[in-house]
């Protein structure tokens, strides 16, 4: 989609809505998350670095009420990429960042390359949560889920067998 992303209706509630354009009273809700969303998911489980960034992010957002239940593969996926970035800058900054290739030629850091692309996902990535400054000045948080809300179904926490 081209173009600036769409402000929430309640946004352009605040704001009066300058444009005159029909409003989408059918917008989901978000709803208040417990605090069982704070506890970090089984697969970040094996990345100490991914569990701490969960564990400082995830109240932070529930609180302000900017994610969901559904999103928290996004979620996953920032402290995912944010682990995988400090461990390749932790390489880089150990071997250097330029390293002999095997036939003895100045090369750049495999590390490197990995850590940049890192970081790029959790630029692309933080928008969506709301984890930019610039970001934030468009997110709004919503009042209670609507009776109606046809997606209220897929905000419940998923059930854990016992």
């Amino acid at each position: 989609m081209r173009g600036r992303k769409p402000k929430p209706t309640e946004q352009r509630r605040l704001d009066g809505n300058p444009g005159h354009r029909p409003l989408n009273d059918d917008e989901p809700r978000t709803p208040v998350l417990d605090d069982t969303f704070d506890t970090p998911p089984p697969e970040l489980a094996a990345s100490p670095r991914a569990v701490n960034e969960w564990l400082r992010l995830a109240p932070a957002l529930r609180k302000s009420r900017h994610v969901r239940v559904t999103d928290r593969t996004a979620l996953m996926a920032v402290c995912l990429e944010w682990a995988r970035y400090l461990d390749a800058m932790d390489n880089v900054r150990t071997i250097g960042m330029v390293v002999k290739s095997p036939s003895g030629y100045p090369m750049t850091n495999p590390y490197l390359s990995i850590a940049v692309r890192a970081l790029g996902a959790c630029t692309k990535l933080w928008p969506e949560l709301g984890l930019t400054p610039s970001s934030r000045s468009r997110v709004t948080t919503s009042g209670e889920a609507a009776p109606d809300d046809p997606f209220a179904e897929f905000d419940q926490p998923p059930s854990l067998p016992h």
